[in-house]
């Protein structure tokens, strides 16, 4: 009896979700707008976010090279994945489903460190990827964007050179200040130590991180026509080298950005980066909210396996 009063708790917190979502947009445009909606393409995308997850976890899974992980199964990491999406309804930032990853993988495999790396591994090949396909779509609109930017910056030879530098190398400089930080710390302080251990594993580790990167590009394509579909099930003309740009920027702003599971961050982003392109606030905002509402319709199967997990 306790499993399904567990069960039903989330279950009914996920259909408040549902009703948080609706209550921020205007009822009448979305039911027009959801009326414009394609049927046939709802199995597609809810059958490409399902893929998503599954995808994820095989990368998961060749990145658990470390010791007491052989017998993690990609079926136990799916089912992990599906729960982390589950957690990303109530945690800031849509990677706060990965704090309950990195736990109930540690568990498994006694070791939090080993856990967050290769947790962070896997999420940050997927980043990777996904700065690499957002080049792609910014050299193909480059122009177009430099149109954007304020006469004060377009304007200043000083200002372009710094913004067309940040924007192609700021993410790299990043990373290599993360891991020297990390480097130097992990000599004088314990916890870390172990963490750097940890992800040193990966060091000459090439042909895992080549399938680890192999596999990212699939689950960020997946992830960018997931989304791309449901204009088009809206009757929407997005150019693609368009979207290829700005949803790649969407999905990173929703990983540091607070927000439950990005909720008003990416509709924002969606009303402003789609309306550069002739879409409609209306029809931008209904195309984010159906994306929500896909994600947590998928995000369920989570909430259910977690309600069942006897081991939690």
């Amino acid at each position: 009896m306790k499993k399904y009063r567990s069960l039903f708790i989330k279950i009914f917190v996920s259909v408040l979700l549902f009703y948080f979502i609706l209550s921020k947009v205007d009822k009448d445009i979305l039911l027009a707008n959801l009326n414009l909606l394609d049927k046939r393409f709802i199995p597609l995308i809810i059958g490409l976010l399902v893929s998503n997850y599954v995808v994820s976890s095989v990368r998961w899974k060749s990145l658990l090279v470390h010791k007491n992980s052989a017998g993690i199964t990609v079926k136990y990491l799916t089912s992990l994945y599906f729960i982390g999406s589950f957690f990303n309804n109530f945690m800031p930032t849509s990677m706060g489903g990965d704090v309950y990853k990195i736990y109930a993988l540690g568990k498994k495999i006694d070791s939090k460190s080993d856990a967050f790396a290769a947790t962070f591994m896997e999420r940050f090949t997927g980043m990777f990827v996904l700065i690499l396909i957002s080049y792609f779509g910014l050299v193909k609109t480059f122009d177009f964007w430099l149109g954007q930017l304020p006469q004060y910056i377009s304007e200043n030879t000083f200002f372009l050179l710094v913004f067309k530098f940040l924007l192609f190398f700021g993410f790299w400089i990043g990373c290599i200040v993360a891991v020297s930080s990390l480097k130097f710390l992990s000599k004088k302080i314990k916890i870390l130590e172990k963490l750097y251990n940890s992800f040193l594993v990966y060091k000459g580790k090439y042909q895992i991180l080549s399938w680890s990167l192999i596999t990212s590009l699939i689950v960020q394509l997946i992830s960018i026509f997931t989304q791309y579909f449901i204009f088009t099930a809206l009757g929407a003309n997005v150019p693609l080298n368009h979207a290829l740009f700005v949803l790649p920027v969407i999905t990173l702003a929703g990983f540091f950005i607070p927000s439950l599971n990005g909720l008003g961050v990416q509709d924002a982003l969606y009303v402003q980066f789609f309306g550069l392109v002739g879409v409609s606030s209306e029809l931008a905002l209904s195309a984010s909210v159906l994306y929500h509402l896909a994600r947590l319709s998928v995000s369920l199967i989570g909430g259910i396996l977690y309600a069942m997990d006897k081991d939690k």
